[in-house]
């Protein structure tokens, strides 16, 4: 038991011994956090010959250039470089679809999405700005991306994102600010299988993807969607007002999920959970997913950390590894800050803090099949400990832990 105010912890919590990490942090030559500028970023013109859209092509936002921009981008050679002229703006409103691109650089410019409806066909939830399908090393770089979302969830129009890469290898999206679209920031998705990428197929994740430097502001759905990926690394990334959760990991079967995953560096206000994974992704398909440097500059949902494995699931989603980050937990009778269920979790140098004068929810509650392991982490306000099931584990050393009664934590 936790008992009195700034107790030094070598060991608590139920039987389960100690959990070692099997991968380490990557954020930076010496583990350290870095400054923070997502998209603001400067990011330098690529080396080497670059081509234009032609003048035919409206720069100035004053109609939809969605099928005309497209084709032209289709119509390059593997291995070009586009380049956007300085303040060019291009509205797109039925998004741009890019199919099996191969080493095609898309550099500056504003792409805007002003439809706020989604679509002529019964299924459409609208488009992404741009739609990656297939393809390898595509690179997206110092650009502006926009749509109409005036704040808030919109179902009706929940696909029509910034950009969506569908089983897309070696991509790169850096020094990109997308802001008010309705769906995503960025969606990490399978490449499917069926004439229009859209059977119950996967034919392969995304894979092996850098997002850098990269601002995500008042969407309307998640701020990055990880549903099926295999190998990503974000770093400096800030994301504000998302309208629900800020990194959702979330696949849509059994066969896709989320692996090998590294975020670092970031910036998390106004949304509704900092870091979700639930979905239908098998745990064999969930792991070794890393988090660090990252900071929530204030409260957002009731849990500040989500795992559950489906009800049918058997294997342990994870491990997942929270390191140097700094976190907001909520204020629920519900639920706790760490809520588990089918999860291996590690929170190792964290500083947990809960809101002054509000309920003061559970450190961790852990379902079915989960292990959580806290190493030297700062918790200050919680109400409790939390709650454990006989079939999971808590592992507790080091650190300080201050309940509300003694502790002296403000508001964000």
């Amino acid at each position: 038991m936790l008992v009195g105010a700034g107790l030094t912890l070598a060991a608590c919590g139920t039987a389960g011994g100690s959990h070692t990490p099997r991968w380490a942090p990557v954020s930076g030559a010496n583990g350290e956090a870095t400054s923070i500028s997502g998209g603001s970023a400067s990011v330098p013109t690529p080396p080497g010959p670059t081509v234009s859209p032609p003048a035919s092509i409206a720069s100035n936002c004053s109609a939809d250039v969605s099928a005309a921009l497209r084709a032209w981008l289709t119509s390059l050679r593997p291995g070009k470089t586009a380049l956007m002229g300085p303040g060019a703006c291009y509205r797109v409103d039925q998004g741009l679809k890019l199919e099996d691109p191969q080493r095609l650089t898309i550099y500056g410019g504003t792409f805007r999405n002003e439809s706020d409806s989604p679509g002529p066909s019964a299924h459409s939830k609208g488009d992404p700005v741009f739609t990656v399908v297939g393809g390898s090393g595509i690179t997206l770089e110092a650009m502006r991306i926009s749509g109409m979302n005036r704040g808030g969830y919109h179902a009706r129009l929940a696909f029509a994102g910034g950009i969506e890469l569908e089983g897309t290898a070696h991509a790169t999206i850096r020094g990109v600010t997308i802001t008010n679209t309705f769906g995503d920031g960025i969606t990490l998705a399978p490449l499917r299988g069926g004439a229009n990428h859209n059977s119950g197929q996967i034919l392969a994740p995304a894979s092996a993807v850098a997002i850098r430097d990269v601002t995500i502001k008042g969407v309307g759905r998640q701020g990055v969607t990880f549903a099926a990926v295999s190998g990503a690394r974000l770093s400096d990334v800030i994301v504000t007002h998302p309208g629900l959760d800020t990194f959702d990991l979330e696949a849509d079967q059994a066969d896709e999920g989320a692996s090998d995953i590294t975020i670092s560096d970031c910036e998390a206000s106004g949304g509704i959970l900092f870091f979700a994974n639930g979905g239908a992704g098998s745990g064999r398909r969930t792991s070794y997913v890393v988090v660090e440097h990252c900071t929530m500059t204030k409260p957002e949902g009731g849990s500040a950390v989500l795992v559950e494995r489906p009800g049918h699931g058997k294997v342990a989603r994870g491990p997942f590894l929270f390191v140097a980050d700094t976190l907001w937990c909520g204020a629920s009778a519900y639920v706790a800050c760490v809520e588990l269920s089918g999860a291996d979790v590690t929170l190792s140098m964290v500083t947990l803090r809960f809101p002054a004068d509000a309920t003061h929810e559970a450190v961790y509650r852990l379902g079915s099949g989960s292990h959580a392991t806290f190493e030297n982490d700062l918790v200050e306000g919680y109400g409790r400990q939390g709650k454990v099931v006989p079939s999971s584990s808590v592992h507790v050393s080091g650190g300080r832990w201050t309940p509300y009664e003694k502790a002296t934590v403000g508001g964000p």
